[in-house]
Formats: structure tokens, C-alpha cells, sequence
């Protein structure tokens, strides 16, 4: 039995003319299944935990969104596979990874069960499949709220970056805390976010390690340059970034900044990260 959690109303409707095809083809191959409608922000997170309770498999239909609120609904990792039809307008996690785009094609990687183990981010009772941050990429959100795509994200971030002024983050890993001035603060498993901005292009889903990249204000106050580097995804290797690998970070920002997590803004100022390795069972779309 599949159990498909989708949002209909993700990229513009998408995700109701991916729901379509997917029963349709459902019906073609006479596969069991039942469809649970998204109706306000947080009820997949509501479905999957009811759903989930019985373990089984959940497939999500929708945007980065609707898997983040999915996988913050899973209480039996142990006994529940996680299945993904990307139907967003960026569907930045399943393009940073290699999804199929396609929804027949990405349910038939689900049919075919062969199963694969991702990691995600826990923040403290959260969790985040894609990236979690703080700092200027919160200021974009707020202002592309209810709109996406890369070039609505583009035009935010230009506008931001002409006023954001930096802030002061704390960041702790092991015994050693150390301050930046920081523009962008980014926990990485994933590689893009924004319609396809790549943050931590060297990031790897299942490689048990979070990526943490710093992005510091120019002493010359310029950001033109570095900004065509990060668009670019280029911008790894310049002075004001700052790239690491660990298992478990701790970043709080001294103003009590807003955080999010796979594009979802939080009213929290910490973000106290560590990586589940292989938390989370789906199936291997790259076979």
C-alpha cells in the first residue's frame, strides 16, 4: 500500500496534474494505494504521523516544503520508507540529488523498492532533509514569501544584499566556540536552495557529515564580486567563506534571528544541528 501526502496546490498546480498521472498509472498497474490531500501549512506533518504509526510507505507529492513537513511527521523510522514526487516550483533537494523530475519515473523508482538510506539534520525536536540556516537568506525568504523560483530569489537576494548589514554568530563545534561577522550561515546535506542556487556544492546526502559554510562580510564592504562567485556556485575557496565538515554544530546568532530549515522560517535564534546518518530509508532513484 502506498500512501501518497500531497499538495495540490505546490508549483502552481503541479502538484494536482502530478496526482493525475500518478493515478493513473496506479490504476494501469493495479497498485494499492490511498491519496491524502494537504488542506493548511503543517498538515502533512499531521498525515505522516498518523500514517507512519502503522509504518508502511508515504510518498510525497509536492515542494521542499511538503518534505520537510513529511519527514517532521515520521515517528517509526524503523518501520516507514520515505517515497518522493517532486512537484515544487525550485525542487532544489531532488535536483541537488539526481531525483527524477518526472512523477511517473520517480514512482516507479518507489515500485521498485530498492531501498536507500539518506541522512538528515536534527534540530533539536526537528528535522531538516535539505538546509538549514540564518542570516541574510531569512530576509530573502520573508520578502519571496508566496512566490519561488530563481529568479524571484535572485531579484530578494540582490535587493537584500544592497541592505543587509552583517550580524554577529556564535558557532561551537566540540569544546571551541568562535564569533563571525556573518552574512549567511548555512547547515548543509544538501546542495542548493533558492530554485537552484548552490550553497554547499561539495555537499553530500549520505556521507554522515553536515557541511557548514560562513559567508563573512568583504573588509571592503563589497559584495558585488563574491556575489557573482556564489551564484556562480564559485564562491568556495574565497577569504570571507568559511567551509567545514562535522557531525554536530551549534550556531546561535546574538540578535535572536530567525532560522530556517529546508526553506521554512522558524522563530528560533539556535540552531543546535547534528547529522542522523542513514536516518531516513527511500529508495535508490540513481538505479
Amino acid at each position: 500500500m502506498l500512501n501518497f501526502i500531497v499538495n495540490v496546490k505546490s508549483g502552481k498546480g503541479l502538484g494536482s496534474r502530478n496526482l493525475k498521472k500518478i493515478i493513473r498509472f496506479c490504476a494501469d498497474n493495479n497498485i494499492d494505494y490511498t491519496v491524502h490531500i494537504t488542506g493548511a501549512h503543517g498538515h502533512a506533518t499531521r498525515l505522516a504521523e498518523d500514517i507512519s504509526n502503522g509504518g508502511g510507505t508515504i510518498v510525497a507529492v509536492g515542494g521542499d516544503g511538503t518534505f520537510h513537513e513529511v519527514l517532521n511527521g515520521i515517528t517509526d523510522f524503523s518501520r516507514t520508507s520515505l517515497g518522493f514526487i517532486p512537484s515544487g516550483r525550485g525542487n532544489d533537494f531532488a535536483k541537488g540529488i539526481g531525483l527524477p523530475l518526472d512523477p511517473v519515473k520517480a514512482l516507479q523508482v518507489i515500485i521498485g523498492g530498492k531501498p536507500k538510506f539518506l541522512d538528515y539534520i536534527a534540530i533539536g525536536e526537528k528535522r531538516c532533509l535539505n538546509i538549514a540556516g540564518t542570516g541574510l537568506d531569512i530576509d530573502v525568504l520573508q520578502r519571496v514569501a508566496g512566490r519561488q523560483g530563481k529568479i524571484t530569489y535572485l531579484n530578494s537576494l540582490l535587493y537584500c544584499v544592497r541592505h543587509f548589514k552583517p550580524y554577529s554568530i556564535d558557532v561551537t563545534m566540540g569544546d571551541e566556540t568562535k564569533n563571525y561577522k556573518a552574512i549567511m550561515v548555512g547547515i548543509c546535506n544538501g546542495t542548493q536552495f533558492g530554485g537552484g542556487l548552490k550553497l554547499s556544492p561539495n555537499s553530500i546526502v549520505d556521507d554522515g557529515k553536515i557541511d557548514l559554510i560562513i559567508i563573512q562580510m568583504p573588509d571592503d564592504g563589497k559584495l558585488f564580486f563574491p556575489l557573482l562567485k556564489f551564484l556562480r556556485a564559485k564562491h568556495i575557496g574565497l577569504p570571507i567563506v568559511t567551509c567545514l565538515k562535522c557531525e554536530q554544530v551549534v550556531v546561535k546568532s546574538n540578535d535572536g534571528r530567525p532560522i530556517q530549515l529546508d526553506g521554512e522560517i522558524y522563530n528560533d535564534s539556535l540552531l543546535d544541528c547534528h547529522i542522523v546518518k542513514n536516518g531516513l530509508k527511500t529508495f535508490d532513484f540513481q538505479n
